[in-house]
C-alpha cells in the first residue's frame, strides 16, 4: 500500500503507480501540524509500503517536521519518501533530511515525471545512483572567493498571485516586467502555472519567437518562460529580476511554499461582492502577512470604501490602472511604490519609441 500524507488532489498520482504494481492508494488528511496527523499514520503501520509526506501542507518549523519524519521512519516498515515539488534541493529541511540519511525525494513537477521519481523511490534506484541524472546537488555552495565586484548579483524574485481566475494576474505580472525594463532592468516572466498563456501568445502572434528547447517565447521584448524544469538554468542567467506568476492561489498545483519565498509577493483581487469574499480569505490567511495587493478593475467611487476595509492592510494596496494591452507598459505609478528603483537609464526614453507597435495577426 502507498500512503499519502496531504490531499488527494497534490497525490493522486501515486494511484496510477499503486495500480501498475497491485497495490492499493490511501491518504492522510492535510494537517498543519504534522504530530496531528501521526495516529492516523501509525493505524497504517502494519500494511504501509510506501509513506510519501507533501512537506508544503506544514506551517511547523523545519526541526519539528523533520524530528517527526524520522520518529515514523523508525517505527514503521515503510519506505519514506518526501514530496518537495516547491522546494530547492539546497534549502534547510531537505537538506537537512538528506544528512539524516533521507535519500529519496520527488522534485518533478509534471504527473509523468512524479509518476517515474516516485517508482525510482520505491525500487531503492535514488539510495543506490543519486540524483545526478536529474542534474541535482543537495550539497550547499560554498562561498565564492571571488571579489565582491565580479560575483553575479543576486537575482530579485517577484511573486503573483490571483484571488479568483480572469482577475488579470498574468496582466499585472507583465506590466511589472515592463515597469522594471522601463527603469533599465533586464526582467524576466516565468509562468509557474498551468494557464500555457506563453504557448497561447506563440500560437496568436506571428511575431512571437518561441524556443520549446528552452521553454521560452519572446513577444513585444518580454521573455516569458513556461517550462518549470528549466528553473535552475533561468535563475543563472543575467537576469535581474524574475517575475512568477502563480496563478489563482487556491488552484491545486499553486506552490504556496515558493510563492512566500519570492522577495516580493503581490496578490491580484477584486472588489464585487463575490470577488471580495476570496479577497477577504487571503487577508485573514495567516501565511500571506507581508504582500501587497493589488486591485484591479474598481472603480473611483469605490477605493474609498476599500481601503477601510483593508484596515491595516491599507499601506500596502494599490488599485491598477486600466491595462487594455498586457505588453504596452501603462505607466501607472503603482508600481513604483510597490518596488521602487533607481531608474538605471541615462535618458528616459520615449514612450512610441520604446515599445513596439503590435501588429495584427492577419
Amino acid at each position: 500500500m502507498i500512503i499519502f500524507v496531504g490531499t488527494k488532489e497534490r497525490g493522486y498520482f501515486c494511484e496510477d503507480v499503486a495500480a501498475k504494481h497491485d497495490m492499493t492508494c490511501d491518504y492522510v488528511d492535510s494537517n498543519l501540524h504534522i504530530e496531528n496527523q501521526v495516529n492516523e499514520i501509525m493505524d497504517f503501520k502494519e500494511k504501509c509500503d510506501c509513506l510519501v509526506f507533501d512537506i508544503e501542507q506544514y506551517a511547523d518549523d523545519s526541526d519539528v517536521i523533520i524530528d517527526w519524519i524520522l520518529k515514523i521512519k523508525n517505527a514503521v516498515n515503510a519506505k519514506i519518501v518526501i514530496y518537495a515539488v516547491s522546494y530547492s534541493p539546497q534549502s534547510e529541511i531537505i537538506y537537512e533530511l538528506y544528512q539524516k540519511e533521507i535519500r529519496t525525494f520527488i522534485f518533478s513537477t509534471y504527473l509523468s515525471e512524479q509518476k517515474e521519481d516516485l517508482e525510482m523511490c520505491m525500487n531503492g534506484y535514488f539510495e543506490h545512483f543519486g540524483y545526478e541524472n536529474r542534474g541535482i546537488s543537495f550539497e550547499k555552495k560554498e562561498e565564492d572567493d571571488e571579489p565582491e565586484e565580479t560575483s553575479k548579483p543576486v537575482v530579485k524574485t517577484i511573486g503573483i498571485a490571483g484571488s479568483i481566475r480572469r482577475m488579470g494576474t498574468t496582466t499585472q505580472a507583465l506590466q511589472i516586467v515592463k515597469y522594471l525594463t522601463f527603469k533599465g532592468y533586464k526582467a524576466a516572466y516565468f509562468e509557474m502555472n498551468n494557464h500555457c498563456y506563453a504557448e497561447a501568445v506563440s500560437d496568436a502572434y506571428s511575431e512571437a519567437e518561441k524556443d520549446d528547447v528552452d521553454g521560452i517565447v519572446k513577444y513585444q521584448n518580454v521573455d516569458m518562460y513556461y517550462h518549470t524544469d528549466k528553473l535552475k538554468e533561468i535563475q543563472n542567467k543575467d537576469y535581474e529580476y524574475i517575475v512568477y506568476d502563480y496563478g489563482m492561489y487556491s488552484e491545486h498545483d499553486f506552490n504556496k511554499v515558493s510563492f512566500l519565498e519570492k522577495d516580493i509577493q503581490i496578490f491580484v483581487v477584486g472588489s464585487k461582492a463575490d470577488e471580495f469574499e476570496k479577497t477577504y480569505d487571503v487577508i485573514k490567511n495567516n501565511f500571506y502577512n507581508n504582500v501587497f495587493y493589488i486591485f484591479n478593475f474598481t472603480s473611483d467611487a469605490e477605493k474609498k470604501d476599500l481601503m477601510e476595509l483593508m484596515d491595516d492592510k491599507s499601506e500596502f494596496t494599490f488599485f491598477a490602472d486600466e491595462a487594455k494591452d498586457p505588453f504596452t507598459y501603462c505607466n501607472s505609478d503603482i508600481y513604483e511604490k510597490i518596488i521602487p528603483l533607481e531608474n538605471k537609464n541615462q535618458e528616459e526614453p520615449k514612450k512610441r519609441s520604446f515599445f513596439r507597435r503590435r501588429k495584427s495577426n492577419g
